[in-house]
């Protein structure tokens, strides 16, 4: 449960102050607590209906001579809220829903109006007016498992609405569970947790018991708890739902057990899922190269300066190898560039499964490529293009016949930018073309 909740309405202009005595008087009146709080320069208890005695059990003398009294009173998440309360400007009001601890233990929840003011000695002062609204709390809890509220819950088809003990022994299920999963309600009702979900929402579901059961055993109230959880249907098949689940209170405002309300969103996600799956299409589209299916150069750039970055702060050695096809124009001239195109394809078929998952391949331009290799010197890298350039040369690419490649391999120097470091791979790969093609030749 939400144990804190506000409201804050725009400055308006402060009206002139009641006669304190008046003010004071009118609100005890009506069964409420005045208070007035200085909050700058220093925070001080400077006034409070001796009607606080009844519910936190200090005197208000107690709280002037010591204000840590007041925030001490308050459940740990409204003093939070009310730190932030403290930092309120002149001028700014609004109500506050604020849950303290009483008299032998007891919770109480409030909903105050508060304004601040700034005074002619140059303080800001928070004055409020406080009411005790636990009973209305609780009532409000308890409707929510009233007989017409099930009603009108199993009208729906999508919903089903359950109850469950804190033994975890589930004491309500709307008649609407057997449209959902296919039960009937004797069924769901006696289905241990792993015939209700699956594993990966039993977790979700044991994680949120888990948490439960601590604040009860604090003291605290627990919040409220929304998911979505895949449940098992009969016949084997599974549904997508979004579950809330918020406390259950007793009389006397402790949790008794929880309240759930199941809601059947399998449209919702397969819409999403067809628009996540969309999506990682389009980002797809964006980041590879259609000819060949690698990484292309916009992103082989982007994937560069991000190992580049990683190495100089980590140190690990890493390389790049650039590679093209000897000769390709002549392929293209002879035989039309939809045969060159396909060499580039089955190139990358035949260079892609023998690179670890940790390396990268992006085609550069044309027939031009670039490998990222991390964690390998100079000399392991020079090993791989050797192996990729005999890969390449065993085997005729169809009508277009037997093609080579030649390949430039440089190291990340420290004194490297990524410039100079791609300059110096690209010098490499003209020094294996003037070797007479068909070589692997490293920087130095």
């Amino acid at each position: 449960m939400i144990n804190t909740h506000s409201r804050i309405e725009d400055p308006l202009p402060q009206p002139a102050r009641p006669d304190d005595a008046w003010f004071r008087e009118l609100a005890e009146a009506g069964g409420g607590v005045y208070f007035v709080i200085r909050l700058q320069p220093d925070f001080a208890v400077e006034f409070y209906s001796d009607s606080i005695a009844q519910y936190l059990g200090f005197t208000p003398a107690q709280l002037q001579a010591d204000p840590t009294l007041l925030i001490g009173s308050l459940d740990p998440a409204a003093a939070a809220e009310f730190q932030s309360v403290m930092t309120w400007p002149a001028g700014r009001q609004g109500h506050h829903s604020l849950r303290w601890v009483g008299v032998g233990g007891r919770m109480i929840s409030t909903q105050a109006w508060l304004r601040t003011i700034a005074r002619p000695d140059g303080s800001v002062a928070l004055e409020g007016i406080a009411h005790d609204v636990t009973e209305l709390r609780q009532q409000e809890a308890a409707s929510l498992v009233t007989e017409e509220r099930y009603r009108l819950m199993a009208e729906s088809a999508h919903i089903v609405l359950w109850t469950m003990g804190l033994d975890g022994t589930i004491t309500y299920v709307s008649p609407t569970v057997e449209k959902m999963r296919g039960f009937t309600v004797e069924e769901a009702m006696n289905q241990p947790l792993d015939e209700i979900l699956t594993p990966e929402s039993q977790e979700i579901a044991a994680g949120y018991y888990t948490v439960l059961y601590a604040d009860i055993a604090a003291g605290r109230m627990p919040e409220p708890f929304r998911c979505e959880q895949e449940y098992l249907c009969k016949g084997g098949s599974t549904i997508w739902t979004e579950v809330d689940v918020i406390p259950e209170l007793g009389p006397d405002g402790s949790v008794i057990g929880i309240i759930g309300i199941t809601r059947d969103i399998s449209d919702r996600k397969r819409a999403t899922d067809a628009l996540v799956a969309a999506n990682d299409r389009l980002h797809e589209l964006a980041v590879t190269d259609p000819l060949t299916g690698t990484w292309n150069r916009r992103h082989g750039e982007q994937l560069l300066a991000a190992d580049f970055a990683e190495s100089r702060r980590y140190g690990p050695p890493m390389s790049l190898v650039v590679l093209d096809v000897d000769n390709f124009k002549d392929i293209n001239d002879a035989h039309g560039h939809l045969v060159g195109d396909q060499v580039l394809a089955e190139l990358t078929d035949r260079i892609g499964p023998n690179l670890r998952d940790s390396d990268a391949l992006a085609r550069w331009g044309g027939d031009e490529f670039v490998i990222i290799t991390h964690h390998c010197g100079a000399a392991e890298t020079v090993t791989l293009a050797e192996k990729l350039r005999d890969i390449v040369r065993a085997k005729p690419f169809g009508d277009a016949g037997p093609v080579t490649v030649s390949a430039g391999v440089a190291e990340l120097r420290p004194d490297d930018d990524l410039d100079t470091w791609l300059s110096r791979a690209d010098h490499a790969l003209y020094e294996a073309k003037a070797a007479g093609r068909n070589a692997v030749r490293a920087s130095h």
